[in-house]
């Protein structure tokens, strides 16, 4: 006899007992009336029994429980090492920040161009300072400043000005 196509599955389930406790009272009762589901069942059964595990011993029992504290230790070394790591990483940066902020004046210095040897058309004067030369010797603040000196101080002024003019050659040199 034939399993009813409806409870195939549900049957190899149940052999396994991974149904949940509604099913498994449903397909209980379906076996009590069907001969056909029930020997596919059996047959289920010991099909599972055949490749299941056999239980722990003891000494594999406790070497299982011990199993998450070993885990755990393990987890606990590895973080340790990161950390080091991490610190090792950030002092061996700091210290190249540190030694990068004390050499890079020096690494500068030693980068600085040589001077350049005067050449001819430095030696003439350029033409802003030729205009500058020209707009010192017209005294262009005199007329700003004359009405604001006293009479007495523009009088000795002027008096200065027409000494420094007449001056010998032999003083000039």
């Amino acid at each position: 006899m034939r399993a009813c196509p409806e409870y195939e599955e549900l049957l190899t389930l149940h052999a396994a007992e991974a149904l949940e406790l509604g099913e498994a009272a449903r397909v209980r009762a379906h076996l009590e009336s069907c001969a056909g589901c029930r020997s596919e069942a059996e047959s289920s059964a010991r099909m599972l029994a055949g490749v299941a595990l056999p239980s722990p011993s003891a000494a594999v029992r406790e070497r299982m429980d011990a199993l998450p504290q070993r885990v755990l230790g393990q987890w606990r070394r590895e973080q340790v090492r990161k950390a080091f790591r991490a610190r090792t990483l950030g002092a061996l940066l700091a210290a190249a920040a540190v030694l990068l902020v004390v050499l890079s004046p020096s690494l500068r210095r030693s980068g600085a161009p040589q001077p350049v040897p005067p050449s001819a058309a430095a030696a003439e004067p350029s033409e802003s300072q030729a205009e500058f030369e020209q707009w010192a010797s017209a005294n262009p603040l005199g007329e700003l400043l004359e009405p604001t000196l006293a009479e007495e101080d523009a009088e000795a002024w002027e008096a200065e000005e027409e000494a420094e003019l007449e001056l010998p050659e032999s003083e000039l040199f």
